[in-house]
């Protein structure tokens, strides 16, 4: 069995996943976990009942942080595998033209998202930032992952409002959806930073045919979800999905 790990800024995700060429199909069991000791020696010894063979990461986080926990792995007796920025998986090819400043979950979530759609698509993960990026494909069975927007997460603009301009609260209101308007400071600065994450979403959707499907994930995904209504589809997390694609295609190394 395969133990692919997501290693977020906010929350270790986890997944395990047969060893099998259907990837999509792959993936038995999932959880989340806190970076704190104790969640991870409860996790390390979930792990213990499962035969692991392979564990592969992707990680946004301090090496640090890593190491605290690889630690709790070393009884597995498996060396992890960083995932890494290639120039394609499988169909999907890597046009983005800077890919050593790409982030490893931007491209970990693209390859999920289309090997679960297989079609032109817009990828959101909705978490600590927020990205917004693009595949597309012009013709059956390849796609062009192209790049897009990265943005703060929607914790994070509340809070850079709050720490920069003096007079204004660390907001915790709700959102107004159209057409009521905000009528007090923290349901104003809750619905603003909504509604800029939307609309950003929403322009780059514009990028693509009518029709293809916007693929979030991440923390906030269902908050969103509520706003932009059934154009979206959440996926609990597109990277884990990434991964397992990653490992099933047998025609290009990672």
């Amino acid at each position: 069995m395969n133990l692919l790990l997501d290693l977020g800024n906010t929350r270790l995700k986890w997944a395990v996943a047969s060893d099998t060429s259907d990837a999509a199909a792959a993936i038995a069991q999932r959880g989340v976990v806190n970076y704190d000791a104790e969640a991870l020696a409860v996790w390390a010894s979930l792990l213990q009942s499962l035969s692991i063979s392979h564990v592969q990461y992707s990680s946004v986080i301090a090496p640090e942080q890593e190491l605290a926990v690889f630690s709790v792995l070393e009884q597995l007796a498996v060396t992890p595998a960083r995932f890494q920025i290639s120039s394609r998986v499988g169909s999907l090819i890597n046009a983005y033209a800077t890919p050593d400043t790409l982030g490893v979950d931007r491209w970990a979530a693209a390859i999920g998202a289309w090997g679960l759609v297989g079609q032109s698509c817009l990828v959101v993960n909705a978490g600590t930032a927020t990205t917004i990026d693009l595949v597309e494909s012009s013709q059956p069975d390849t796609a062009v992952y192209r790049g897009g927007l990265i943005l703060p997460g929607l914790a994070l603009m509340l809070q850079s409002l709050h720490q920069r301009a003096a007079r204004l609260p660390q907001a915790d209101g709700r959102y107004c959806a159209a057409p009521a308007v905000a009528d007090n400071t923290h349901d104003a600065i809750t619905s603003g930073a909504i509604e800029a994450s939307c609309g950003a979403i929403e322009r780059m959707g514009l990028r693509l045919p009518a029709g293809a499907p916007w693929v979030l994930t991440g923390g906030n995904a269902h908050i969103l979800q509520s706003v932009l209504g059934s154009r979206v589809h959440v996926v609990e997390d597109l990277v884990l999905e990434g991964l397992a694609f990653n490992i099933s295609d047998r025609s290009y190394a990672p």
